[in-house]
C-alpha cells in the first residue's frame, strides 16, 4: 500500500478496517445490534504500527461530552426511542466500548469528572469525594471549596477553584504544551462539574445565581460574550415541563405518579410540571439545552477549532439527567422524558458543530462520572449517617468508657477524634477495630475498610477499590460500604443517589467518535480512566499522573504503540 493511499483511506476513515483486513487482527462478530458491530478483544499492536506511519491533520477540536448520572444500561436500553443524530449517531458511528467500569468505591461526581479530566485514581488526584472533612478546620468542605476566590457575581458567596485538584488536568497539559494555539473552555450547571474538566488553567463557566457565572481563580470579569449571553436570558418561571413523547412511551415505567419521588424546586411529582421558581428549569430537559447553547455561543466567541494550527478542548459537563435521577429515580417518567429530549439536544449541539466547524476537524468523546442507584421502595434502605455513629460511639463507649469519639462523618468515611484517643490513652488501631467491628455488625452493611487496610494492600471485600481512592490526609479512619441497593446516608432530598462500587454506578458509556475512528463495539474491559490518555495521543501532550493507559484501539496516528497494546507473548 503506497503512502498516498493510506492517507486518502485515512481521510475517508477505512484506513483501521483496510489494515485490520490486511494483517488479520480484526476478527468482526456480530452485535445483534443495527447500525454496529463487535470487534473482539485482539491484539493491535501491528495494525498500529502500520498505522503509526501515517502522517495525517490532528483534531483542531476534542469536544468532550461528560453525561453526569447517566448509565451505560440506561443508553442502551432507551437507544430504540431515541433519534438518528444524537446518542445513536455516536454509538452507531463511533468506537464503542461496552465494558467501561470505574475501578473505585465511592462513585461521586466531583470525582469521576477529575478522573476523566485526568486520567488518574482518585488517590492519586486527591479528590476523593463531593464533600470531606477538614481536620484542620474542623468542618466538612466542598471539593471546590476556596474561600480566596468568590465567585464574580457573588462576591460574598461561597469561593470555589481547583485548588484542591493535586495534578494537572488534560486541559492543563494541552495549554502547557502549546501554550498560545490552545484554548480550554470547560461548562456545566454544576461549578464542581465545570472547574474539575477546566483544570486549573482552563476557563470554566457555570450557572451562579442569574446566569452562567466564574470565579477569580479563573478571571477578575466575566468577558464580554458571557454578558452577552447571560443578558439575553428570559425567564421561565411559569411556564412548564410537558411530556417530549406520547404516554405510552412511558407504560413500561407504571404511574406516573410515585410516592419515592422527591421533586425538587416545586416540580411536583407528575407533568406537566409547573416551573415555580427561577431556577425550576434548570432541572428539565430546558436547563440541558440551554446549557448546549452556552457552549456553542464560548465555541464561536473563543473561535474554538477554527483558529490556524488550533488544538482546543471544549468539554460539557451536562449535569441535567443526575438531577432529575436524584429527584425522581433513575426509572421514572421524568428521567426517561429528559434521555429522549437530551437526546435531541444532543443531535442539535452536533448539527451546530458539523456547520460550525464539520465534523472532519472534531474528534467527540462521550462518557459519564458515575450512574445511579434504583429508588429504594423501603425505609431500611436508607441509612442514616446518624445510625452508624451512634453505633461506634456506643461500641467505643463500652470498650474504653463515656466520650464523645466520633469527630465527623462524611459519605463514605468516618473520622475518629484522634486527640481524644490520645488524651485517653487509647492507641488508635484498638478504636478503629472497634469501631469497625461495630459498623459491620450493622444490618446492611458490606464491607468497612479502614487506613491499615489501605497499607498493608488488603485485597478482600473492596479493600482494592478503596486503596485506589484513599488520601491519608483526607480520608477517614473508616471507610464504609453499604449492600447493594441500600443508600448510605442520602440526601433527604433526594429519592436516590449514587457513590458506591456496584454495577449501578460503576457501568457507563464510553464513546471516541470522529477523526476516522470505526465503528465498533469493544468488549474488553477498560476504565474511565483510559479516556484522558486516550485523547492525549490526539493533543499531542503527555498525562505523566494518569494512572489509566491510552485506549490501543482509538489511539491518533502516528503514536507510538504502547507496550501494552502490544500482541502478547505465549
Amino acid at each position: 500500500m503506497t503512502g498516498s493511499l493510506k492517507r486518502a483511506l485515512v481521510s475517508c476513515g477505512w484506513l483501521w478496517v483496510a489494515l485490520g483486513a490486511a494483517t488479520g487482527v480484526a476478527k468482526e462478530v456480530s452485535s445483534g445490534k443495527p447500525g454496529s458491530r463487535v470487534v473482539a478483544p485482539v491484539p493491535v499492536g501491528a495494525a498500529r504500527a502500520v498505522a503509526s506511519s501515517v502522517e495525517v491533520a490532528r483534531p483542531s477540536l476534542v469536544v468532550f461530552l461528560v453525561f453526569d448520572g447517566l448509565r451505560y444500561d440506561d443508553l442502551e436500553r432507551w437507544r430504540h426511542r431515541m433519534g438518528p443524530g444524537g446518542f445513536r449517531r455516536l454509538l452507531e458511528g463511533g468506537t464503542v466500548f461496552d465494558s467501561a467500569r470505574y475501578p473505585y468505591a465511592t462513585t461521586k461526581t466531583c470525582p469521576g469528572h477529575a478522573t476523566l479530566a485526568t486520567g488518574a485514581l482518585p488517590g492519586v488526584h486527591g479528590i476523593i469525594s463531593n464533600e470531606w472533612y477538614e481536620r484542620e478546620s474542623g468542618a466538612e468542605v466542598s471539593c471546590v471549596r476556596d474561600s480566596a476566590s468568590p465567585p464574580l457575581d457573588d462576591p460574598k458567596g461561597k469561593g470555589v477553584s481547583p485548588g484542591r485538584l493535586k495534578v494537572s488536568t488534560l486541559g492543563d497539559r494541552l495549554l502547557a504544551t502549546h501554550g498560545a494555539s490552545s484554548r480550554v473552555l470547560s461548562v456545566s450547571l454544576k461549578d464542581r462539574a465545570a472547574i474539575m474538566l477546566g483544570g486549573h488553567r482552563g476557563q470554566a463557566y457555570w450557572w451562579g445565581t442569574k446566569g452562567f457565572t466564574t470565579s477569580r481563580h479563573h478571571a477578575e470579569h466575566l468577558p464580554p460574550w458571557v454578558s452577552t449571553w447571560n443578558a439575553a436570558q428570559v425567564s421561565q418561571k411559569g411556564g412548564a415541563w410537558a411530556r417530549g413523547a406520547e404516554v405510552a412511551t412511558y407504560a413500561a415505567l407504571g404511574p406516573d405518579d410515585d410516592a419515592r419521588e422527591r421533586p425538587p424546586e416545586g416540580l411536583g411529582r407528575t407533568f406537566p410540571h409547573p416551573l415555580t421558581t427561577e431556577d425550576a428549569f434548570l432541572y428539565t430537559p430546558l436547563g440541558a439545552e440551554k446549557l448546549f447553547e452556552f457552549a456553542l455561543a464560548g465555541l464561536r466567541a473563543e473561535a474554538l477549532g477554527k483558529r490556524p494550527g488550533a488544538r482546543d478542548l471544549l468539554a460539557i459537563g451536562m449535569s441535567s439527567v443526575d438531577v432529575v435521577s436524584h429527584g425522581f429515580g433513575p426509572e421514572s417518567h421524568e428521567t426517561v422524558d429528559m434521555l429522549l429530549r437530551l437526546d435531541r439536544a444532543l443531535a442539535a449541539f452536533l448539527e451546530s458543530l458539523e456547520r460550525e466547524l464539520g465534523l472532519s476537524k472534531v474528534l467527540v468523546a462521550l462518557s459519564a462520572d458515575h450512574g445511579m442507584a434504583p429508588a429504594p421502595a423501603r425505609a431500611e434502605q436508607r441509612m442514616s449517617g446518624a445510625f452508624v455513629t451512634r453505633a461506634v460511639d456506643a461500641a467505643l463507649d463500652q470498650a474504653f468508657g463515656p466520650d464523645d469519639w466520633v469527630e465527623a462523618f462524611s459519605t463514605p468515611h468516618l473520622y475518629l477524634r484522634q486527640a481524644r484517643l490520645k488524651a485517653r490513652k487509647v492507641r488508635l488501631e484498638e478504636a478503629v477495630e472497634v469501631a469497625r467491628k461495630a459498623v459491620r455488625a450493622l444490618p446492611g452493611i458490606a464491607d468497612v475498610v479502614s487506613a491499615e487496610d489501605v497499607r498493608v494492600g488488603r485485597e478482600q471485600g473492596f479493600a482494592r477499590r478503596v486503596r485506589g481512592e484513599y488520601v491519608p490526609e483526607r480520608s477517614g479512619e473508616l471507610v464504609i460500604i453499604a449492600d447493594p441497593h441500600v443508600l448510605l446516608a442520602p440526601d433527604d432530598e433526594h429519592a436516590s443517589t449514587h457513590g458506591t462500587p456496584y454495577e449501578y454506578d460503576i457501568h457507563v458509556p464510553l464513546v471516541l467518535f470522529g477523526q476516522g475512528l470505526p465503528a465498533v463495539r469493544q468488549g474488553r474491559p477498560v476504565t474511565p480512566l483510559d479516556l484522558a490518555p486516550t485523547l492525549a495521543t490526539w493533543l499531542g501532550v503527555t498525562l505523566p499522573d494518569a494512572s489509566g493507559s491510552p485506549l490501543c484501539e482509538a489511539l491518533a496516528p502516528g503514536t507510538p504503540v504502547p507496550a501494552s497494546c502490544a500482541a502478547p507473548t505465549h
